[in-house]
């Protein structure tokens, strides 16, 4: 069946991208979440599992501000060198876990580290889940520099793309502060990364892996 998910907010007349931010929720996530709130803007929560009860409210109020909560399996583990019944477990039980908290079905995840083989996409099939990485890394796993992680969003960020970040570092909040208004100054719509999929694709396929 298809996935059908909700465009209706995005302006065609303007720019748009999708914020994500990937293994959390932590202590940092309400830095992030206070900058969106400060500038009207909206992003992508891909959540481990494991996570959600420790950081309920903070799930709650993205979720509220018109975010987008997403399954992150359960624990990061690399999903490829699992069999696909603890697959189906690790994609399931999250997001029974999000649903329980927001009210809301997810039908897209985000693998961790990306990693992907052919019985996730068979098994994401089977359980009408699409699969989305991303089109731009600012690598803030690996600089943990706000400078850098800013100088690399604002330099590389084109019209459409998914940015990958992670909302489990202080230097990533810290950049949030420049990147969220910097972007929403010169125009740009932050929109969630179902919004994006479903403007530029329609209809979301299960088991099809968007990247942009």
């Amino acid at each position: 069946m298809p996935i059908t998910q909700n465009a209706n907010k995005i302006d065609s007349s303007k720019p748009f991208v999708a914020l994500t931010f990937d293994d959390g929720p932590s202590i940092y996530t309400t830095r992030i979440l206070d900058t969106l709130q400060q500038h009207g803007g909206r992003a992508s929560f891909f959540v481990t599992g494991n996570s959600i009860k420790e950081h309920k409210n903070k799930i709650y109020r993205a979720s509220q501000m018109d975010c987008e909560i997403i399954c992150h399996a359960w624990d990061h583990i690399n999903l490829t060198k699992l069999s696909a019944r603890k697959l189906k477990k690790q994609l399931v039980d999250t997001i029974t876990e999000i649903a329980k908290v927001t009210g809301k079905a997810s039908y897209i995840y985000r693998p961790p580290y990306g990693d992907l083989n052919d019985k996730m996409i068979k098994v994401s099939r089977k359980l009408g889940l699409a699969i989305v990485t991303w089109s731009l890394d600012p690598r803030d796993w690996e600089s943990r520099d706000a400078d850098a992680i800013y100088s690399h969003i604002a330099s590389e960020v084109n019209n459409g793309d998914i940015i990958l970040c992670h909302d489990v570092y202080d230097t990533t909040a810290e950049a949030m502060s420049r990147v969220i208004p910097d972007l929403i100054e010169h125009g740009c719509q932050l929109v969630t990364v179902s919004e994006l999929l479903q403007y530029k694709y329609g209809e979301l396929e299960p088991g099809r892996v968007y990247t942009s």
